[in-house]
C-alpha cells in the first residue's frame, strides 16, 4: 500500500539528503561524499559564474559521481555542455563555447573528458529531443546517453533556470501525445528509452572488456552498483508513477530533483518498506571504492584474468556485495506486483 512521503524539491547540491526516515549515521561515506559533492559543485559554479561565458552556452550540468552526490577523492568531472540550438548548429561557435567552458574550469585542475566519450562535445535541446532522430537506426548512442543522463543523475552548475526548462523539454518530449493527453497510460516511450540506454551501456561494457582488459574489474564493480542505482532510481519512479492517474508529467517532474539513491529510498518508504538493507550494500560499495588500495587492485587486473577474477580479494568482496544489492532491488520491484500497474510490468518485461 502506498503512503504519502515528503520528497525534496531543491536541487541536491543546495541541500542535505532529503528523504526522511533514513538512518544516515549508518552511512558515513554517503554523508561524507554528499558534503564533498556540495563543495566541489560550489567551486565549479564559482569558476563558471565569473568566467563571462558567451550567450551560446545555455546551461551546464554535472553527471556521474558529482551528479549523484557521491563525489570522492578519486572522482572525475562529467560535464554536460548544453548550447542554444542555433549555437550548436554553427561548428565554429559551438567549438569555441565548449572550449571556453573548460578554460574557465582550468584552475580546478579537472580531467578533460575522453575524446570519444559522451561528454566530449556539446549538445542542445533540439539535438537531444528531435523526434526525427530519437530511436532512429543511426542515432548516436552518445546523444541517447546525454538525453537519459539528464534525467538520471545531473545537477545544474550554470544557469539553473535554463536547466529546469531543458529538463521540462526532455520530459515533455517523452510525454507528448501520450501520457500528457491520457495520464492513465504508462511512460512507455521513456521506459523503452531508459531500458535501451541501460542495455546499451551493458553491451558497451562488454565491448570494453574485450578492448581494455586491465580495467574491467573496476568498471564491472561500478556497473553493478552506481550504474544500477542510476537506472533503478528512475525505473522505480516510473513504477510508482503508474499509480498516478491525474497528471503523470507534473508528478514525475517534481521528483526528478532527487538523486538516484534518494529516488530508490523514497519509493521504498512510499511503499512501507525499510531501505536500510539496500543502503547498507551501497554504503559498503562507496566506502570500499574510496580506498586507493582497492581502486588500484581493481584497476590492474592481469591479462586474461577473468577466469581468476575471484582470486582478486577486492573484486570478490564487491561482487558478492553487488549480488546482494541487485537481489534486493529485484525483490522490491517484483513485490510491487499487484500494487503498481500490470501494464507497467508488461512494458518492463515484454
Amino acid at each position: 500500500m502506498s503512503v504519502p512521503i515528503p520528497f525534496p524539491e531543491q536541487f541536491a547540491a543546495d541541500r542535505d539528503w532529503g528523504v526522511p526516515g533514513i538512518n544516515l549515521p549508518a552511512c558515513p561515506t554517503l554523508v561524507g561524499n554528499w558534503t564533498k559533492s556540495r563543495v566541489r559543485i560550489g567551486q565549479i559554479r564559482e569558476q563558471l559564474g565569473k568566467a563571462g561565458l558567451p550567450r551560446a552556452v545555455r546551461t551546464l550540468a554535472v553527471a556521474g559521481s558529482l551528479g549523484r552526490m557521491e563525489y570522492g577523492d578519486a572522482s572525475d568531472c562529467d560535464l554536460l555542455v548544453v548550447l542554444t540550438d542555433a549555437a550548436r548548429q554553427n561548428p565554429a561557435i559551438a567549438n569555441d563555447a565548449y572550449a571556453r567552458v573548460w578554460a574557465a574550469l582550468e584552475p580546478l585542475d579537472l580531467e578533460l573528458p575522453k575524446a570519444t566519450g559522451t561528454f566530449s562535445s556539446p549538445t542542445s535541446e533540439q539535438h537531444l529531443c528531435d523526434k526525427r532522430n530519437v530511436g532512429a537506426p543511426d542515432e548516436d548512442l552518445r546523444v541517447l546517453a546525454k538525453r537519459l543522463l539528464l534525467l538520471l543523475e545531473t545537477q545544474p552548475v550554470y544557469n539553473d533556470d535554463e536547466y529546469e526548462k531543458l529538463i521540462t523539454g526532455v520530459v515533455n518530449s517523452y510525454a507528448e501525445g501520450y501520457v500528457d493527453r491520457k495520464p492513465t497510460k504508462e511512460w512507455v516511450f521513456l521506459l523503452n528509452d531508459l531500458i535501451r540506454y541501460f542495455r546499451s551501456l551493458c553491451v558497451n561494457y562488454q565491448w570494453d572488456f574485450r578492448t581494455e582488459h586491465m580495467k574491467w574489474p573496476l568498471r564491472n564493480t561500478k556497473l553493478r552498483h552506481s550504474r544500477l542505482a542510476m537506472y533503478g532510481g528512475l525505473l522505480l519512479l516510473l513504477g510508482q508513477c503508474s499509480l498516478e492517474t491525474t497528471d503523470k508529467v507534473a508528478w514525475l517532474r517534481r521528483r526528478l530533483r532527487m538523486t538516484p539513491l534518494e529516488r530508490i529510498a523514497w519509493t521504498y518508504t512510499s511503499n512501507g518498506e525499510d531501505v536500510a538493507k539496500l543502503l547498507g550494500f551501497y554504503e559498503t560499495f562507496l566506502s570500499e571504492i574510496s580506498k586507493s588500495e582497492v581502486r588500484t587492485a581493481l584497476n590492474k587486473a592481469e591479462p586474461n584474468s577473468y577466469e581468476k577474477r575471484y582470486e582478486i580479494p577486492s573484486y570478490k568482496a564487491l561482487k558478492d556485495n553487488s549480488d546482494g544489492f541487485v537481489a534486493e532491488l529485484l525483490r522490491f520491484t517484483l513485490a510491487r506486483g499487484g500494487t503498481w500497474s500490470s501494464r507497467f510490468f508488461e512494458y518492463l518485461i515484454y
